[in-house]
């Protein structure tokens, strides 16, 4: 998808870092062949030059590093073809042929996409077409003018400051814009205006890698910003909802849960259960939801999301407190150990029993549903219905005396 194209072919830029002005690629090759696994010749060697440069490092060190390049084409060689390929929108086959040539040349300045057109006449999708091909152009241009200059010392890997942070402010946009047109082609609010803040942050995304190119990283997040923002209005308008309006939504599912539990508190405490740990649990729900809100304003996004996630977390354990010590509660856990009792009493007659060579069939039966309902009395334990648990409890406490009767 066109999508998927920008990302690769900017995300050299973004990620790499190798296509500022002073680290743009300038070694020009002259490819005559395809070139694929087991191929030696000098045109590799200028190949793997070219990829080192251009940010597709071949070797960190050693055989194939930059200064080390050789003339042959292996594994190494064909896993900085196919990453190349990937960024430039090609199949990443890994194998060199016509369509990657023809793609070199364009970026090398041989027929480089004309860049005087207006977006609308260059692009059939939201403009982002359009992109890639100012984006190429400019990127051939620059390589075409440092091949005539002297060589200059390549910038440190990590770059400065500003540029991390231009980097940083055209990521976001990226992935802003990623979101709007996938907001877009699902369809669904005002479309035309959509389009046309989409087209605006295309603008803006070209602006930002032309100031990064000439090293005007400031000037580079700031458009990356206006960028960021159009994206977001395109997102919006076309439907889509803002971290804003999300977390907003989250908070007053809170709050409307809150009530729930409350009402729940109240009938279990008519009930006469224990709801004294609910109830705090609650009240700390509630609190913690009131951060969430202030949060919300300050525009802490993330942070007011994180509290609304505490708040649900808050919510379920108080419902599950609800009854934990109360007088039903110790009322099932009593019935429980008489039934366990019980039901130890009636193995061992059984044994005594078989031992002395009695018909035992039936009270093995009775046992066994004794049993049966013991560990159906555990598990309603566990899930807190102590009034099924006492009464499954009783059952197996019966069917245990039935056993010992049956002998």
């Amino acid at each position: 998808m066109l999508k998927h194209r920008l990302f690769s072919s900017l995300g050299v830029l973004l990620v790499a870092g190798t296509l500022s002005g002073s680290a743009a690629a300038a070694t020009q090759c002259d490819f005559t062949r395809d070139l694929d696994l087991g191929i030696e010749g000098e045109d590799v060697r200028c190949l793997q030059k070219y990829l080192n440069e251009s940010g597709f490092t071949i070797a960190s060190e050693g055989v194939g590093s930059p200064g080390r390049e050789t003339n042959q084409f292996k594994a190494l060689t064909k896993k900085a073809v196919q990453a190349w390929q990937s960024a430039q929108g090609l199949s990443s086959t890994g194998y060199f042929g016509s369509l990657s040539r023809a793609k070199y040349a364009a970026l090398a300045g041989g027929t480089p996409a004309d860049s005087s057109q207006s977006p609308a006449q260059n692009s059939s999708s939201p403009a982002v077409t359009d992109l890639l091909s100012r984006v190429a152009a400019l990127q051939a241009q620059l390589q075409t003018a440092q091949a005539s200059q002297p060589q200059q010392p390549a910038q440190s890997q990590a770059g400065s400051t500003d540029e991390q942070g231009a980097k940083e402010a055209m990521k976001k946009a990226l992935e802003m814009m990623e979101e709007a047109e996938d907001q877009i082609d699902d369809g669904g609010g005002n479309a035309d205006k959509a389009k046309q803040e989409f087209e605006n942050a295309h603008e803006d995304l070209y602006d930002a890698v032309v100031a990064y190119f000439d090293g005007d990283y400031d000037d580079a997040a700031d458009a990356a910003k206006k960028a960021f923002d159009n994206a977001e209005d395109a997102f919006q308008a076309a439907g889509g909802k803002s971290q804003e309006d999300e977390v907003e939504d989250q908070i007053d599912e809170m709050d409307d849960k809150i009530e729930a539990a409350w009402e729940r508190i109240e009938k279990a405490d008519d009930d006469g259960e224990d709801v004294d740990e609910a109830e705090k649990l609650l009240e700390r729900a509630e609190d913690k939801l009131d951060d969430a809100e202030a949060k919300l304003k300050a525009k802490d996004y993330a942070a007011a999301e994180d509290l609304a996630e505490e708040v649900e977390d808050l919510i379920d354990d108080a419902i599950d407190a609800i009854g934990e010590g109360g007088e039903e509660q110790d009322r099932a856990e009593k019935a429980i150990r008489d039934a366990k009792k019980a039901i130890a009493n009636a193995k061992d007659a059984i044994e005594e029993a078989d031992d002395d060579g009695e018909d035992t069939d039936d009270a093995e039966d009775f046992l066994e549903d004794a049993e049966d309902k013991l560990d159906q009395a555990e598990e309603e334990l566990d899930d807190k219905d102590y009034s099924q648990a006492k009464k499954l409890a009783d059952q197996a406490k019966n069917l245990a005396q039935d056993a010992v009767d049956e002998l």
